[in-house]
């Protein structure tokens, strides 16, 4: 997993930070098709996550292809988005970037991702708004971290403590940890005088509004 991790944030850090001989059209497609590849492989791991912390751990075609998929997803929008801030494209353009990078969240918050969703969001703003105030980013921090609380609370409840439970546990952080490291290119601090403050805040109220159901169900 941390090999996957360290993959997936070097392909999105390479994408923003490469030297202008990397900028020939091959081969910045090379980079966006390795960080969706990236992605796949971290929403392989999430499955196999999934599969240790569940009660019922039944594998489905269809259930495994949906969260890979959501995870391929996630992956090529952050690194189109670290594209067009390395490229210093057009405001306009890259604005544009920027939601597509916002949306491509989205598939990670379906189903039983959804109490993760204020994780991804919350966090990666605390992590990478670092032009907002230290009291906010502090706040931002709590909230990311209270699904985390929750979830390992339930695996704790499920499995006590044993060597599944520290795993589970483990492998919580490790996904999630690598989602927020992955999603610098979408919330950090834009490169032209714009704010994305209402692309956050409408990601944001999905995000809660797919966790305070997500909480229903259960």
């Amino acid at each position: 997993m941390l090999l996957v991790c360290q993959g997936m944030t070097t392909t999105i850090d390479r994408t923003s930070q490469a030297s202008p001989s990397l900028r020939a059209p091959g081969r910045e497609a090379l980079v966006v098709l390795a960080g969706a590849l990236a992605g796949t492989a971290l929403g392989i791991l999430a499955r196999v996550w999934m599969r240790i912390i569940s009660t019922d751990p039944g594998f489905t075609v269809e259930g495994t292809t949906f969260i890979v998929l959501g995870f391929t997803v996630f992956g090529l929008a952050q690194s189109l988005t670290a594209l067009a801030r390395r490229r210093s494209w057009r405001p306009a353009a890259t604005r544009a970037m920027r939601v597509v990078g916002c949306i491509g969240m989205m598939p990670l918050f379906l189903a039983a991702g959804g109490v993760m969703a204020p994780t991804v969001v919350a966090g990666g703003l605390a992590l990478w708004r670092t032009d907002w105030p230290r009291w906010g980013r502090l706040l931002l921090f709590f909230l990311a971290m209270a699904p985390v609380m929750f979830v390992s609370r339930q695996i704790i409840g499920d499995f006590g403590w044993d060597i599944r439970t520290v795993v589970g546990i483990a492998g919580l952080l490790g996904v999630y940890a690598c989602i927020v490291r992955a999603n610098r290119a979408t919330l950090l601090r834009p490169l032209h005088p714009w704010r994305l403050r209402w692309v956050a805040a409408i990601v944001g109220a999905a995000a809660a509004l797919l966790a305070i159901a997500q909480v229903g169900i259960r």
